[in-house]
């Protein structure tokens, strides 16, 4: 046999190898129309928290007995946490305990721990009235991807065993979807209109108006994007951000690391004039949140 017959019948040896081998993976390829709807499938959503221990804790010090002595630092701000227990505040004590300093709210997926509840501020519980005009600072940071929370103020005891608060929220999720917007919890002030959508009385990134006839609310954009403002809050376990209310007359504000996130004129017949004050812990599958460097200011 020459070298060039060799060569030839090498080639054609190859050639069919290749046939052979190429044919499973072709049969293996999707037909174009289930490739069609793979694509169009909505991914499954992921729970980042499913390899998670949440540990509740065994004791709540403190909690359920009042801070007798509120004084004010040379800014007018009183301090609503001692930094030791849970002194002032009251709550159901499987959820909410202080761990290295700060107050921390853990909620497990099994059974018992699906309840809306709310770490109360006993003084803004006895004497609402007091609670009309104020100044809230406190810095938060979420533990867990999934969960619900935030501070409430001008609230009302909506349901007393599981210390539910209803009312004016400035809400905070892990994943910022709803951080910054203001929310009516259980519709205290009443069901609104407004011309811009979602959940909330007052968006992220909008001044909302709602007038003395009790019409429609009007959303005003702010200086800075939905998207913006998001771009500002800090990523799970890492540093706290900053949370400021600021509640007077019928003019509501949230700040968050320095940034106007939302405001509200609420002259709504059913505005709320004053109440609790309180943290949230939202009923679900799960959340771990930690809340540090309370503190209030009468206006």
């Amino acid at each position: 046999m020459t070298s060039t017959n060799f060569k030839t019948l090498m080639r054609m040896f190859i050639v069919a190898a290749l046939a052979i081998v190429s044919i499973p993976s072709f049969a293996q390829q999707p037909s174009a129309q289930s490739n069609t709807q793979s694509q169009t499938q909505r991914p499954r959503r992921v729970n980042l928290d499913s390899a998670r221990v949440f540990i509740r804790p065994s004791k709540s010090p403190g909690l359920g007995k009042e801070m007798k002595k509120l004084k004010e630092d040379k800014d007018g701000f009183i301090s609503m946490f001692n930094g030791k227990n849970l002194k002032g505040w009251d709550a159901l004590p499987r959820f909410w305990s202080v761990k290295d300093g700060v107050i921390e709210c853990v909620e497990g997926p099994g059974p018992g721990d699906n309840i809306q509840s709310n770490l109360v501020w006993m003084d803004s519980q006895k004497n609402p009235e007091k609670y009309a005009n104020v100044e809230i600072h406190v810095q938060y940071r979420w533990l867990s991807n999934g969960g619900n929370s935030g501070v409430q103020v001008r609230g009302v005891m909506n349901v007393d065993s599981t210390k539910h608060i209803a009312g004016y929220q400035a809400d905070m999720d892990p994943q910022n979807n709803y951080t910054g917007g203001i929310y009516d919890e259980s519709a205290l002030s009443g069901r609104r209109t407004k011309d811009v959508q979602g959940p909330h009385i007052s968006p992220r990134g909008f001044k909302v108006t709602y007038p003395a006839d009790g019409g429609e609310g009007k959303a005003t954009p702010l200086a800075e994007t939905s998207e913006q403002l998001a771009s500002y809050l800090k990523p799970v376990g890492q540093e706290f951000n900053e949370l400021v209310i600021i509640a007077q007359g019928s003019h509501i504000t949230v700040k968050i690391n320095g940034h106007v996130f939302t405001e509200m004129i609420d002259e709504n017949p059913g505005a709320l004039k004053n109440g609790i004050v309180a943290l949230q812990q939202h009923a679900g599958a799960g959340m771990q949140i930690q809340f540090k460097d309370p503190k209030i200011k009468f206006l």
